[in-house]
């Protein structure tokens, strides 16, 4: 079997599953340009427990973005904060990419993943780096009570906890008709329930799934 991960891994903004529409309006008034952005705010927070997918839309986000601007990829640049990286190197990085005129895009595209894990003083420096201009950050945090007041003020804040378990069923149906594979809405969701929003759990459990009945008809 191929690798799950990789062939159902979200390559659109549209393959997300939200919590709710509000949410995904959200994040497509900015990509559309409905909202002009970067302007009052120049980033974009996704918060919420573990497991719900923001790394995947963080990452999605940029592109979708400059790919509606100018037809382009953004080129964004990727840092994950976390053990080894209290994200000083990757503060001084940025703000010498943002002094910079952005030639490869419209913009400058900063993705900050875990942007809690930051040191305090490092996070006040996060602050000072987004007054630039032409640059778009796009954070993400499972603690959103650690993240500094005038960061959150220069941000869209996106809750992006667990979607419902009715929001993921279509998404798990279409999985399981793409290798032949039925089951009732019933056992879906009783299946999707025991996951607790965990994308990645969600997705392994329609993996066994297939797994198990194309064992069977071997």
């Amino acid at each position: 079997m191929e690798d799950f991960t990789k062939k159902y891994s979200p390559k659109t903004i549209g393959d997300i599953v939200f919590k709710s529409k509000n949410e995904q309006q959200q994040i497509m008034d900015i990509v559309d340009g409905k909202v002009p952005f970067p302007s009052t705010k120049c980033g974009i927070l996704l918060y919420g427990v573990w497991g719900t997918g923001k790394s995947e839309l963080a990452k999605l986000i940029p592109d979708a973005i400059e790919m509606n601007k100018t037809g382009n990829s953004s080129n964004y640049h990727y840092s994950a904060i976390g053990s080894g990286n209290d994200g000083v190197k990757v503060m001084n990085k940025i703000e010498q990419q943002a002094c910079l005129y952005p030639f490869s895009a419209s913009q400058h595209y900063f993705v900050l993943d875990e942007v809690d894990r930051l040191k305090p003083e490092v996070m006040l420096s996060l602050k000072q780096v987004m007054n630039f201009p032409n640059s778009v950050f796009v954070l993400t945090t499972n603690n959103l009570s650690a993240i500094d007041k005038g960061v959150l003020s220069r941000c869209v804040r996106v809750d992006f906890n667990a979607a419902a378990d009715k929001a993921w069923l279509p998404k798990v149906k279409q999985i399981l008709a793409d290798y032949g594979v039925t089951r009732s809405d019933k056992e879906l969701l009783d299946a999707i329930a025991l996951c607790k929003g965990d994308a990645r759990e969600i997705l392994y459990t329609a993996q066994r799934i297939v797994a198990n009945d194309l064992e069977k008809a071997a």
